[in-house]
């Protein structure tokens, strides 16, 4: 065989061997990929994977997130996290199934194509570019869409049409599996005994603390109030302003009770715009004192829910009972049943008063 065609034939068999070892370190990539998404240990350490890690090991210009959040979920268990200014414009939201399709047009399969703004520049706030190549990842459960991993790069022939196609799919399929645990985890967590959006106790932390009240009182002979407390219309400000003006209100709501406190008494969040406030040693005459200047500071209130828009004004309607010695009420169920009954007559009544159970 003459030289030249040794030549030519090593020629092709080195690059056939840097292809196999491109091919390679590329697999290694993605399995090292796939391995920390599985294995993080929280959303916030999922997500800096998804935004920063996956944009710098596959060297891509841009990478965004885009989840569907009509209930405020993520974006609630997000409150407790600082979200880094990298993320700004790359961490992106819907509220609907339907404006994924319609504005950001997320389609349920893997899409490859050449860099549209006019089509694209919802899902890559932050792409400057006039060119270029982007991957839309549809994330599914249960064959529904959820949110979308976007992908894109100034080389035009980095996502083709056909090409790569199966290996997104199943990158699409690790990451929405990813982000649905790390979702369940992080729910998880908050079912502790503190109510993750206002700080407070929450229904699991009332529930053994009454038990313990009820019996303390019980053995003093002394009087234990508890006050059920529902902000009026609330679901009016969630529908006329969002669920993010609604968590603001509950978060200062909660701040005024904790405020007009004694440090004995035990506040929660009951679920939803329901607070109750157990008042250890307190008759039923002074609980409704507390109760009438818990009610006047929140019809004075001026609820600030976002730089842009007016200061709310809202009031609350609350219920009252009392275990002593000469009510009717002896056990953690009458009590609760009792106060929960006088917070409904407060507000079938014409709602922003307190209602004694009788």
């Amino acid at each position: 065989m003459p030289s030249s065609d040794v030549l030519i034939l090593q020629e092709k068999l080195n690059a056939f061997l840097s292809i196999a070892k491109n091919n390679e370190k590329k697999q290694r990539n993605f399995q090292e990929y796939e391995l920390a998404l599985l294995t993080s240990s929280g959303l916030n350490e999922l997500l800096s994977i998804i935004l920063e890690q996956h944009r710098d090991k596959f060297q891509l210009t841009e990478v965004t997130l885009l989840l569907l959040d009509p209930e405020y979920e993520f974006q609630r268990l997000l409150d407790s996290i600082t979200i880094p200014k990298s993320w700004q414009g790359r961490l992106l939201f819907s509220d609907s199934a339907q404006e994924l399709a319609q504005d950001f047009h997320v389609p349920r399969k893997v899409k490859l194509s050449i860099f549209t703004p006019s089509h694209h520049q919802a899902l890559f706030p932050n792409y400057t570019s006039p060119t270029g190549s982007i991957a839309i990842l549809p994330l599914m459960r249960q064959n529904k869409i959820i949110g979308s991993v976007n992908l894109a790069s100034r080389q035009t022939d980095r996502f083709q049409q056909g090409i790569g196609t199966q290996f997104l799919q199943h990158l699409a399929a690790i990451i929405s599996a990813a982000i649905e645990n790390s979702r369940l985890q992080e729910s998880i967590k908050q079912l502790g005994l503190r109510d993750p959006l206002t700080g407070i106790n929450n229904r699991r932390f009332f529930d053994q603390r009454v038990e313990e009240e009820i019996t303390l009182a019980q053995r003093n002979k002394t009087p234990l109030s508890c006050l059920f407390i529902d902000l009026d219309h609330f679901k009016r400000v969630n529908d006329n302003y969002g669920h993010q003006a609604g968590d603001q209100v509950l978060k200062q709501s909660a701040e005024i009770f904790d405020d007009t406190m004694r440090s004995t008494d035990v506040l929660a969040r009951y679920g939803g715009e329901e607070f109750v406030i157990l008042l250890a040693n307190t008759t039923s005459k002074a609980a409704y004192d507390i109760a009438e200047r818990i009610r006047l500071i929140v019809a004075e209130t001026e609820f600030n829910i976002s730089s842009s828009q007016q200061p709310l004004k809202l009031t609350l309607s609350i219920g009252l009972a009392t275990l002593d010695n000469n009510a009717a009420i002896k056990t953690t169920q009458q009590l609760i049943s009792s106060a929960d009954q006088a917070v409904y007559v407060a507000k079938e009544s014409g709602r922003n008063k307190v209602h004694h159970a009788n």
